[in-house]
């Protein structure tokens, strides 16, 4: 006789104890995740020159890189977009919501209870033509619980504890591009500066070697041509520094933008050059198993087919019996105050079974 048969004759009270036993050694249909197997090289297939070195990667030097530049302002800058990056809430929020919904199939496992209670007033018309007035009060409770016999429980909780993972890797990859980010622009906005320094420099320089040339022609010492030259080497440099002013206008309201804030309210912070951050001399790289293992965004495509190989036992399992243990116990009155103490008690228990037989292959 088949095994389930067997189980479902048994008496309610007895197939409530057995159940939980019966799910403990039922394993879950569908494929297990089995972590994908990259090789890569042992060594870099060029050799690293003019600063990087293959040495052992400091986690926590990864983790603050900025601070090797040395320099408060940057410092100042990353924390600021940390705090008012508008991308970067929304990643944190996507991470909430994953961290809600895994614990929202986490209640899968558990039983439900539901309470209900209603008040009626039931007219009646009798054969005299009078009206017969009746009140009805009912109450109970209603519980049910799924047995996760074929493990789709257990897979969607599979499912969302990998979602949640790569919701918390696509916060890691929004942030590690944010803060370069913030980095590049800074370092943009202080080069303009330096670049705006110099320019003007010069100008002032070929001004002063222009306005000599002209007097060493007029004075018979010089031909014209040595002056348009002057002259060119002039007006080459003028047209140079509204280039300039224009791309430190572009860093400086990126940066304001990446801080969360309106492009412009950095310009009086930062108006006044400073020197250019300089890099460490020598950066650890490692080899190249550590640089995929430093990128979020392939931890993120790791965890995210994770997710989709238990989502492949969910529906799986969709294919197979559900097995519910439900009870409910009602209670029902003609007056309010009788309805825990009078006769109108239901009580019931049992379990049930739903199987789908066609769903035209959806």
């Amino acid at each position: 006789m088949n095994p389930i048969t067997n189980i479902l004759r048994l008496p309610p009270g007895a197939l409530a104890l057995i159940m939980p036993l019966i799910l403990a050694g039922c394993a879950a249909v569908g494929p297990d995740y089995v972590p994908p197997e990259l090789r890569t090289p042992a060594t870099w297939h060029t050799s690293l020159e003019g600063g990087p070195v293959a040495g052992e990667t400091d986690p926590t030097a990864l983790t603050h890189w900025w601070k090797t530049f040395n320099d408060p302002r940057l410092s100042s800058l990353i924390e600021r977009a940390v705090s008012g990056n508008i991308d970067l809430k929304q990643a944190g929020a996507r991470l909430r919501e994953a961290r809600a919904r895994r614990g929202l199939a986490r209640t899968e496992f558990f039983p439900t209870l539901d309470g209900s209670g209603s008040a009626t007033k039931i007219y009646s018309k009798e054969g005299t033509g009078g009206t017969e007035t009746r009140d009805l009060y009912a109450a109970g409770f209603d519980a049910g619980w799924e047995l996760d016999l074929f493990g789709g429980i257990r897979r969607g909780l599979e499912a969302a504890d990998a979602d949640l993972q790569a919701s918390r890797e696509a916060l890691c990859d929004v942030l590690v591009s944010l803060l370069a980010e913030v980095a590049v622009n800074y370092l943009e906005t202080r080069t303009y500066q330096a670049r705006l320094a110099a320019a003007k420099a010069n100008l002032k320089n070929q001004e002063e070697t222009y306005s000599l040339t002209q007097m060493r022609y007029l004075a018979g010492l010089s031909d014209a041509l040595a002056v348009q030259q002057a002259r060119y080497n002039l007006e080459n440099t003028r047209s140079q520094i509204p280039t300039l002013h224009t791309g430190l206008e572009g860093a400086m309201n990126r940066l304001a933008v990446l801080l969360g804030e309106t492009p412009g309210t950095l310009h009086r912070e930062l108006e006044h050059p400073e020197p250019i951050p300089v890099a460490p001399a020598e950066i650890a790289v490692g080899v190249p198993a550590d640089l995929l293992r430093q990128r979020p965004d392939i931890r993120r495509a790791e965890r995210e087919l994770a997710a989709q190989t238990a989502r492949i036992g969910v529906a799986t399992a969709q294919l197979y019996p559900t097995f519910t243990l439900r009870g409910s116990i009602g209670f029902e009155a003609l007056k309010l105050d009788d309805l825990l103490s009078g006769g109108g008690r239901t009580l019931a228990i049992g379990p049930r079974i739903t199987w789908p037989v066609f769903d035209a292959g959806a």
